[in-house]
């Protein structure tokens, strides 16, 4: 099946997440969920808006490839 990116990139986040918590009870599940929301709202304090998109992306290139 050929899948566009996008779609293909969710389906990998979904089975990430899948493993880490397969085993895990539903307040555990609960639990890792509410932390990794807490993370994310910390992360995002930090983040400074775009001034425009391509610099936005030429910036993040940068970073994944450093």
């Amino acid at each position: 099946m050929n899948e566009p990116e996008p779609m293909r990139q969710i389906h990998e986040i979904q089975e990430k997440i899948y493993e880490k918590t397969k085993h895990m009870s539903s307040d555990e599940r609960l639990e890792y969920f509410h932390k990794q929301s807490e993370q994310f709202k910390k992360e995002m304090k930090n983040v400074k808006p775009a001034k425009d998109l391509q610099t936005f992306f030429a910036n993040l290139r940068k970073k994944q490839a450093g």
